[in-house]
């Protein structure tokens, strides 16, 4: 039970550190966003003053008004191209802020369902491990979870039945049995449909029960 409750910690753990991953990453962006906008913002007022010092000096010196008209237009036109990129910049930190927003919703989601879960299994895996001789260990890999039966041989009620689980991704995947059970696929699609864990552990005992009737 220690051990199932500890890789269940270890994959709120997980969720936990992309979540900080992704947000230091957000905020990066959001940084350099603003850098972007600054720095714009400066080349603005560097290119007002050039172009107000050409300006000034044509109508000082030549008195073009023709010149001194064409010179603001541009200077009008590079503002406005400068305001539309500032607002794409915006539009973007808000896309951004919206994604990381829907983001930790998942993972508040799937940490709900993970402790509901593991309150809804505790009696059942406490039963099964005083009861019916269910043992959680490693299975060797940080993502992989083994639950090893005893009590359903009577000749060698300490003989194992193990079936080891990949918990990496959202739909459970069986990468060992022993002894095999023909019916394993089924349970598993069982599992990942319903989420019901001490049922599926329940099928799996009965499968190994039955097996074992079979055989002897």
């Amino acid at each position: 039970n220690s051990e199932f409750t500890r890789r269940v910690d270890e994959m709120v753990a997980e969720l936990k550190r992309l979540l900080r991953e992704r947000r230091l990453e957000h905020e990066r962006q959001v940084h350099e966003a603003h850098e972007r906008e600054t720095r714009m913002a400066q080349d603005m007022e560097s290119l007002e003053t050039e172009h107000r010092g050409v300006l000034d000096a044509l109508k000082d010196e030549l008195g073009a008004e023709d010149e001194l008209s064409r010179m603001v237009g541009k200077l009008q036109v590079t503002e406005k191209s400068s305001r539309e990129a500032v607002a794409r910049l915006a539009k973007r930190k808000e896309a951004l802020e919206a994604m990381l927003a829907g983001k930790q919703r998942v993972v508040d989601e799937k940490r709900e369902v993970i402790r509901a879960q593991r309150e809804k299994n505790l009696p059942e895996l406490g039963f099964f491990e005083n009861k019916m001789g269910l043992a959680v260990v490693g299975g060797g890999q940080p993502s992989l979870l083994s639950f090893v039966f005893t009590l359903i041989s009577l000749s060698d009620p300490q003989r194992p039945f193990t079936i080891t689980l990949d918990l990496s991704q959202r739909a459970y995947q069986a990468t060992h049995c022993s002894p095999r059970l023909d019916g394993l696929s089924a349970h598993v699609e069982w599992l990942n449909e319903t989420r019901d864990f001490h049922g599926f552990l329940k099928r799996i005992r009965h499968e190994f029960s039955t097996l074992y009737n079979e055989t002897t």
